[in-house]
């Protein structure tokens, strides 16, 4: 499998790059909206969702401050997955500090709502779509705490590398691992996993 990598010149303004957005099996991404706020601080907030996020409580003012600011930013493409069937929000991902020119890009505001933790390789996957395929980069990393343990094997299941170990570079002085994925490794990756991109078993 080859990925077409669409030329610079054909990358536009954010708004025509986010018309058309991946599509899977069971989800698709579409770009997060004021109005998923109150969504996005009930999984912030929780004691186990939000656990290795914030030192604090998110308000419902510092999201939509937060959204306010995202809009201006055109190197952040941030999403809620969710059910094509229901429309009902899988949870959050987002594609942040992207540079085109240097072809890179970071995971960002990963929350899986707990319904929906056997669809998260199918999020990760509309994510690297989105990433490598519409475009065009040619790594994607994605930093994680190291006492984060469900999050650093996960990734290593999914066939992420160890880029690089940041000591006590975490906000509570924990360790943190950048983990990264190439666009050439990812279709040979899609294949070793393909089975865990379920097919209409929507929750």
């Amino acid at each position: 499998m080859k990925l077409e990598m669409p030329s610079m010149g054909t990358l536009s303004t954010k708004a025509e790059i986010l018309r058309a957005l991946p599509e899977g099996n069971n989800l698709a991404l579409r770009e997060v909206r004021l109005e998923d706020s109150l969504q996005i601080i009930a999984w912030r907030n929780d004691p186990v969702l939000g656990k290795f996020m914030t030192r604090e409580k998110l308000t419902l003012v510092q999201q939509e401050e937060f959204f306010r600011n995202y809009q201006t930013r055109t190197n952040d493409y941030y999403f809620i997955a969710e059910f094509k069937r229901s429309r009902k929000p899988a949870g959050t991902i987002a594609l942040a500090n992207v540079d085109l020119a240097a072809r890179h890009g970071e995971v960002a505001r990963l929350i899986v709502d707990p319904g929906a933790r056997l669809f998260l390789v199918e999020i990760f996957d509309l994510l690297f779509a989105f990433a490598f395929v519409q475009l065009g980069l040619s790594v994607v990393v994605a930093k994680v705490q190291n006492r984060n343990v469900a999050s650093k094997s996960f990734h290593i299941r999914l066939g992420f590398e160890i880029e690089s170990i940041a000591p006590n570079a975490w906000w509570n002085g924990d360790d943190v691992i950048t983990f990264r994925m190439s666009r050439e490794d990812y279709p040979r990756l899609k294949q070793a996993w393909s089975a865990l991109l379920l097919d209409a078993r929507e929750g």
